[in-house]
């Protein structure tokens, strides 16, 4: 799904399966409901790899589903422009 991400110097690297194991995660909480927690989930990605379009969007359809529009468009445009 994502590559292995080269963080800054201060973070850890992440490792594919690391970050797979995240989206399996986010995904599940997110098709169980719990969205708030699927974000959590895909803020730790987005720690990981700020321009991850994947995250991103699973970010702002959680943010949606708990009618936090402006956000959720905020995710979106920022997919767009990655």
């Amino acid at each position: 799904m994502q590559s292995t991400v080269n963080p800054p110097k201060n973070q850890q690297r992440a490792t594919d399966e690391e970050i797979n194991s995240l989206y399996d995660e986010g995904n599940f909480l997110l098709c169980s409901g719990k969205y708030e927690e699927a974000i959590k989930c895909y803020d730790r990605i987005l720690k990981l790899n700020p321009y991850s379009k994947t995250a991103l969007g699973y970010k702002g359809f959680a943010l949606l589903k708990l009618n936090r529009r402006s956000e959720a468009t905020r995710c979106y445009e920022k997919a767009l422009n990655c």
